[in-house]
C-alpha cells in the first residue's frame, strides 16, 4: 500500500485533484445545459446533471452527450509579475479554490500545454489585455470598458454601454487585439454601421480619446457639441 503523501508534494497532489474536479464540473454542466437547451427537454439542469456525471463515471460518454463537442478543461492561475520576478510576496490565486505560494503555483503550472497571458492594473486588478489568441472579452475588462466608456461609442448614440455589444475597433481577423484600446461599447445599429460602411472609429493612444472618420472623409468627436 502507497505511503500517503505529505509536505508540499501532498499540497501540490491535492491542489492538482481540486483543479481537476473543477474542470470536470464545468464540463459537465456545459454537457447539462446543451442538453437543457433542446427541443422536447423536460429534465431540470439538476437533473441533467446528474444523468450526464453517471453516465460519464460509468460509460466515459452517454447517449445523450454523442455529437457534443465540448472543448478541453482549463485552470486559471493569476500571478502577479512583481512576485514572478522575485520582487514581492504577494501569492498566486489559484481560480476556485483561493491564494496559494509561488512554487505550487510553478507546480501545477508545470503540466500545461498552452498559456493565455492577461495583463492587469497593477493597483485596481482591472483586465486592460489578454492574449491575441483569447477573441472574447472577459467580464472583469467588460465592467471597465462600461466605466470607461458608460454610453456606446458612436457620435451622438446615449445608449448604455452595459446594453451594447463589444466592438473590436480594428477588427479581430486583421490583427486587432482584446484590449482595452481596441475594444469599447457600440450598439447593435451603430456596430452594423461600423461593419458594413466606411465610418471608422480612431482613438488618441495617449488620452483614450475617441472620434470618427465618416465616409466623407469629416471627423466627429464620440460625444460631440449639443446641435
Amino acid at each position: 500500500m502507497a505511503e500517503p503523501r505529505t509536505g508540499r508534494d501532498g499540497h501540490v497532489q491535492h491542489l492538482r485533484a481540486g483543479s481537476r474536479l473543477l474542470s470536470l464540473n464545468a464540463r459537465v454542466d456545459r454537457l447539462a445545459r446543451h442538453l437543457h437547451a433542446q427541443p422536447g427537454e423536460t429534465r431540470t439542469l439538476a437533473q441533467l446533471r446528474a444523468d450526464v456525471a453517471t453516465g460519464l463515471l460509468q460509460d466515459g460518454i452517454t447517449d445523450d452527450t454523442v455529437g457534443v463537442t465540448v472543448s478541453a478543461p482549463s485552470v486559471a492561475i493569476t500571478v502577479p509579475v512583481m512576485t514572478l520576478l522575485g520582487h514581492a510576496e504577494e501569492p498566486a490565486i489559484l481560480d476556485g479554490y483561493g491564494p496559494i505560494d509561488l512554487e505550487t503555483a510553478k507546480n501545477l503550472a508545470g503540466g500545461a500545454t498552452s498559456w493565455v497571458r492577461i495583463l492587469t492594473h497593477p493597483i485596481s486588478g482591472t483586465i486592460l489585455d489578454v492574449d491575441r489568441s483569447t477573441y472574447r472579452v472577459p467580464a472583469a475588462l467588460r465592467r471597465w470598458l462600461n466605466i470607461r466608456d458608460k454610453v456606446c461609442t458612436f457620435p451622438g448614440c446615449g445608449r448604455l454601454a452595459r446594453d451594447c455589444d463589444i466592438d473590436h475597433k480594428a477588427e479581430w481577423q486583421h490583427g486587432g487585439g482584446t484590449s482595452a484600446d481596441n475594444t469599447g461599447p457600440l450598439c447593435e445599429s451603430h456596430h452594423q454601421v461600423k461593419t458594413e460602411t466606411l465610418w471608422r472609429p480612431h482613438t488618441d493612444p495617449e488620452t483614450g480619446t475617441t472620434w470618427w472618420i465618416s465616409p466623407t472623409a469629416h471627423a466627429t468627436d464620440a460625444d460631440p457639441p449639443p446641435w
